[in-house]
């Protein structure tokens, strides 16, 4: 989901600069254009970065238009939908959210990049329904039409035969929490596979496996270890995988999945409600408890540094009992504010941040600050009950510290836009132009200007 606003959030798109184009969705977000239905929405690793970490734990990029965050999870009309946003590096998987605006030449490539708290995290969930990812799970292939593959994409031959295709991480969540449907892109192409958990492909190739990271296709042992819940599926249940392909003419990039998903028979049948004046019924998006109780039980652990806390290192049992006690909390928190508490639509409401394309040019003129505490964020944390560390002053002290010795010039910041235009704002847009005064002097300007930068 390319959501980009307006131009300014071209600086933090990682595509070569002839393909920094601002598309429609920049229509979506000034209220031009409205989604017909709810859509949910993850990250590849061709986004505005910039807008996607104002909503790290996910939030409305335009009506309608739902983001699941850096990873996340919610219930749809009682289906529960969890994601991971991104694709994997190894480089960067065990470090924490170093990356700060304005994003530097390595930090726009690195800021999509699957990291292991989350993946951790999405690990203590049990079961979902539906997995949505960018990436495919590492060895998904297998459990396709390999042949068929490799005839329409040759060059994946060295990938697929080495078993390096694919997300080693989402691999052990594919294995783990077993959805009965994992839905995925990437790779510009349609393929489906049925995974038949704890039975090796019937296809696989008969090459050596090359990836030191890769999983065995027919270990079907928990990560963490033994889930005793009574919520595992069977031994041999299956999880029909779908990618499709990149959107554009002649593409397979669309598919329906009717009969699909009447056979999931959602708990809560909200798509069959009475429609009302000739209107869509509205389906039903809410927080789910588990992923709420995980949030809680982890954020100590979320790391702004290149070194990543020690989440990784606990032990599985222990995270799950911390879980289970925030858990009973999250239960508590229900009973006293009522189940409307759990509603994403009355938690969060679509709150424009950053001007629209229209908007930006008077933007411009008044040298605001072009980084957002966004107040679905703000929300978010309200509700869950932990700080709120993204694009706050927890990182602008962090940017200080790391720049104090910076002489910037002061900029004003507009109090009348819907930013939080505080000191802490003003203290964040000095470091940016400094930072930028420093690269305008080791090279030529960038292509894209930006709001709040003098570009002479």
């Amino acid at each position: 989901m390319r959501a980009i606003r307006n131009e300014a959030d071209l600086d933090s798109l990682s595509v070569p600069n002839k393909y920094k184009k601002l598309g429609d969705f920049h229509k979506y977000y000034a209220g031009e254009k409205k989604a017909p239905i709810l859509t949910l929405v993850i990250g590849g690793n061709h986004e505005a970065s910039n807008f996607m970490w104002e909503l790290y734990y996910g939030g409305w990029l335009a009506p309608n238009i739902y983001y699941l965050g850096a990873a996340g999870c919610v219930e749809v009309a009682g289906l529960t939908i969890a994601a991971c946003s991104g694709i994997y590096n190894a480089r960067h998987y065990k470090c924490g959210r170093f990356e700060r605006q304005p994003y530097s030449r390595d930090d726009v490539r690195s800021v999509y990049h699957v990291r292991q708290f989350d993946v951790t995290k999405l690990g203590l969930l049990r079961h979902p329904d539906i997995f949505l990812s960018h990436d495919w799970p590492n060895g998904v292939e297998q459990y396709g039409d390999v042949p068929n593959l490799l005839r329409r994409k040759p060059f994946f031959r060295d990938e697929v035969l080495s078993f390096s295709l694919g997300s080693p991480p989402l691999q052990a969540l594919l294995r783990d929490l077993k959805p009965r449907f994992w839905f995925s892109a990437h790779l510009h192409v349609r393929f489906a596979a049925t995974v038949t958990h704890g039975v090796p492909p019937c296809g696989l190739v008969s090459f050596q496996n090359t990836n030191p990271e890769a999983l065995p296709l027919d270990d079907d042992d928990d990560e963490f270890g033994e889930n005793d819940t009574s919520e595992n599926p069977p031994h041999g249940c299956t999880t029909e995988f779908l990618a499709l392909g990149k959107c554009g003419v002649k593409n397979e990039y669309l598919h329906l999945t009717w009969l699909q998903f009447i056979d999931i028979s959602a708990p809560e049948d909200h798509m069959h409600q009475t429609e009302k004046d000739g209107e869509r019924p509205e389906i039903s998006l809410r927080f789910h408890r588990d992923w709420l109780s995980i949030t809680r039980a982890t954020h100590k652990y979320f790391s702004l540094q290149r070194h990543d806390s020690c989440l990784q290192s606990l032990q599985h049992e222990k995270l799950r009992a911390n879980v289970q006690k925030e858990r009973a909390e999250v239960d508590y928190m229900v009973q006293a504010k009522g189940s409307d508490c759990l509603d994403v639509r009355k938690v969060q409401s679509f709150t424009r941040t950053a001007p629209t394309q229209g908007e930006l040019q008077v933007w411009s003129e008044n040298r605001c600050p072009y980084i957002f505490n966004n107040p679905q964020t703000e929300a978010f944390c309200e509700l869950v009950q932990i700080p709120n560390l993204i694009n706050t002053q927890h990182l602008s002290t962090q940017s200080l510290h790391r720049s104090r010795n910076i002489s910037a010039q002061s900029l004003e910041p507009n109090t009348s836009t819907a930013t939080n235009a505080t000191d802490v704002a003003t203290e964040i847009a000095q470091i940016r132009a400094a930072a930028l005064d420093r690269k305008r002097k080791r090279k030529p300007a960038s292509v894209h200007a930006i709001p709040g930068t003098d570009t002479q």
